[in-house]
């Protein structure tokens, strides 16, 4: 049996290679790329196709290609077949998405997602996987780039002993804010798309609605949001999605834009204070009417906290040392908490991630159909 298997894993791979020989060209305009099963897959896993029924129907339409002699094709020939195999797989209704994501992509349009959110709750978890389902090949980690820092400047970290630890964490979230500008201009600049994520970043040093409206808050979610956090309650599935929904609208329709804070003189000596000055008058020379920018900012329960602190963190942080760590990270929450009308709001259950997954997956690309409307 194990021979049989083995022999069906060989002949998919030697099919796999063979089609891969043979060069498809696609011509766009004046100008033709050629064929890419990756690439294609990549799209239709963004349009919500399964992972491997969107390589099989690459793969399919491939095969297709190559069964008619098809070596060069122009892209409107290639959609409609696409549009043929997705119907044949049974993705007929996933079409629509397919257009609307790769007309997104086809005009470069420049894409920020930040996934906010404190300590040892799985937000590198959430980028990463994220990336790998919008085909976004630069994730930036706010921690990585605080590594970098400390290493050429470990001065510019040292704090006030008497500032309290919130009080510090601002000053590291701004101090850090600088450490990723050049990133971000370059994505406004020349239309990438870049997922930012780290317990180092605040909503207030990076978005700002382009409109300054506000959002009211419900009293009832209010309440939600607390007793989730503070474990009064456990949410189950309906309740998540209904926390979720505090707000989304109104912050979906909302335009945002990139911002960097304002230099503080009375903080900054006179050479860091016109540099930072210059940062802030750059990014606003840059057009962002068209960029899709989008925050969110994932929640943990204390409980959750507490057991990914145990099961992560352990090795780092000393066993009598846990319940002061958590405490910490949980007032980052907290503060968080208080600047959610920037991001959309993300209750995680912890059991499920790939449920926060297809969350955070609908909600940009409904992101991206508004844009596109």
């Amino acid at each position: 049996m194990q021979e049989v298997n083995e022999r069906k894993i060989s002949t998919i791979t030697k099919n796999d290679n063979v089609l891969d020989l043979v060069k498809i060209k696609v011509r766009l305009d004046e100008h033709f790329y050629i064929f890419s099963r990756f690439m294609i897959s990549r799209m239709l896993t963004l349009s919500r196709i399964k992972k491997l029924d969107a390589i099989q129907i690459a793969k399919d339409i491939k095969k297709q290609l190559i069964d008619r002699n098809s070596l060069e094709i122009n892209s409107n020939e290639l959609e409609a077949i696409i549009f043929q195999t997705m119907n044949k797989f049974g993705y007929q209704n996933n079409i629509q998405k397919y257009l609307m994501v790769s007309n997104f992509y086809r005009h470069r349009t420049p894409m920020i997602i930040i996934i906010f959110g404190a300590p040892s709750i799985g937000k590198s978890l959430l980028a990463n996987n994220l990336a790998e389902r919008l085909n976004i090949s630069n994730v930036l980690q706010t921690d990585i780039v605080e590594m970098v820092m400390r290493s050429i400047n470990p001065e510019q970290f040292i704090y006030n002993d008497n500032e309290n630890f919130i009080t510090k964490f601002k000053k590291n979230c701004r101090l850090i804010r600088r450490g990723v500008s050049t990133d971000i201009s370059k994505c406004l600049s020349e239309g990438k798309a870049v997922i930012i994520e780290g317990s180092a970043a605040m909503p207030e040093y990076y978005l700002q609605a382009i409109d300054q409206q506000d959002f009211e808050d419900d009293q009832q979610q209010l309440q939600l949001i607390t007793s989730f956090t503070q474990n009064d309650i456990k949410l189950k599935k309906l309740q998540r999605k209904d926390l979720l929904l505090f707000n989304q609208q109104k912050k979906l329709n909302t335009q945002f834009k990139i911002i960097f804070p304002q230099p503080d003189q009375d903080l900054e000596n006179e050479q860091q204070y016109q540099k930072q000055l210059k940062l802030c008058k750059d990014l606003d020379k840059i057009d962002q009417s068209h960029s899709m920018i989008l925050g969110f900012l994932p929640i943990l329960s204390r409980n959750d906290h507490l057991y990914n602190i145990e099961n992560n963190m352990s090795k780092k942080i000393p066993k009598d040392l846990i319940e002061e760590k958590l405490n910490q990270f949980q007032s980052i929450q907290n503060e968080l908490l208080k600047q959610r009308s920037k991001c959309i709001l993300l209750p995680i259950n912890l059991h499920n991630l790939e449920e926060t997954l297809d969350t955070m997956h609908d909600i940009i690309l409904q992101k991206i159909l508004d844009q596109s409307n």
